[in-house]
């Protein structure tokens, strides 16, 4: 008999930013291998997103790439001369850490995201954010003081525990958020999973193996799954220009097919995984 494992939450981080991404979620929705999604409220495919049965669905916080919700002239220090986001992390993480983000306007803005996101009939269980952008000197209390405005329970940390240790950008990125996260405390009685596992394992390395082997023992804990699958096809448009460079394109496949082929479902029975969304309580 299989031990209690843990309970996988596996979430599509930016739905709504292109038709490539729905047809994921749509797919990997069908065969029961994601259990929640998060939507961009600024994307160029968000009026095609609709509920899905078996899905909770969150807001992708967004100040950092393409055009606010808000006027230009409302949140200028989330912004370039062009009225865009800045569209690099490091030019909004060095604006964070030196004091010139106004934070009264990052609450504006994703307030108003998570608004828009109501507005259009999206029941909205968690709240993440484009880059984990959420997680910045600052910022954290802001996102649960905005889930706690708008009845949402859940907010991201994204403190990853496990995977391998190689020195890679994505590693690197993952000790940045290990620390960002020893300051990110949850308030307002919103809730948090114990950790995360995708940040470092992308693209071809996001596999159900790997993940068996990075969360092996680690008993009945919450953790949430991220992923990024996305099913292009020919003459779908090009990723928006206004949203500046981006790498995301290249999991897509990868990501897709490992959610697909059948072996998370086989890993989930074989490691006693439960699968399931963001609870709403």
């Amino acid at each position: 008999m299989v031990s209690a494992g843990p309970r996988l939450i596996v979430n599509v981080d930016d739905l709504g930013l292109h038709p490539a991404v729905r047809r994921a979620v749509e797919a990997c929705a069908a065969q029961g291998t994601v259990t929640s999604a998060s939507v961009l409220a600024n994307g160029p495919d968000q009026d095609a997103v609709r509920p899905y049965p078996g899905l909770t669905l969150g807001a992708h916080l967004n100040i950092l790439r393409g055009a606010p919700l808000s006027p230009p002239r409302e949140v200028t220090s989330l912004v370039g001369e062009n009225g865009l986001f800045l569209g690099s992390f490091s030019q909004l993480a060095f604006r964070a850490l030196r004091g010139q983000l106004q934070l009264e306007q990052v609450r504006l803005e994703w307030s108003r995201q998570v608004a828009f996101l109501g507005e259009r009939g999206l029941t909205l269980s968690h709240i993440d954010s484009e880059q984990h952008t959420h997680c910045l000197p600052g910022l954290f209390s802001i996102a649960c003081e905005v889930a706690h405005e708008h009845r949402i329970g859940w907010v991201r940390r994204s403190d990853e525990r496990f995977g391998n240790t190689h020195f890679t950008t994505a590693a690197l990125r993952r000790a940045l958020l290990r620390v960002l996260c020893t300051r990110a405390h949850a308030s307002l009685n919103i809730r948090t999973t114990d950790a995360v596992w995708g940040i470092t394992e992308q693209g071809s390395a996001f596999t159900a193996q790997s993940c068996t082997q990075a969360l092996k023992g680690i008993g009945p804990r919450t953790i949430e799954v991220i992923c990024h699958p996305g099913d292009q096809r020919d003459g779908d448009p090009a990723l928006p220009a206004s949203f500046g460079r981006m790498r995301v394109h290249q999991w897509w496949e990868p990501e897709l097919r490992s959610l697909l082929d059948g072996s998370w479902t086989a890993a989930a029975v074989a490691n006693g995984w439960r699968l399931a969304g963001f609870d709403k309580s």
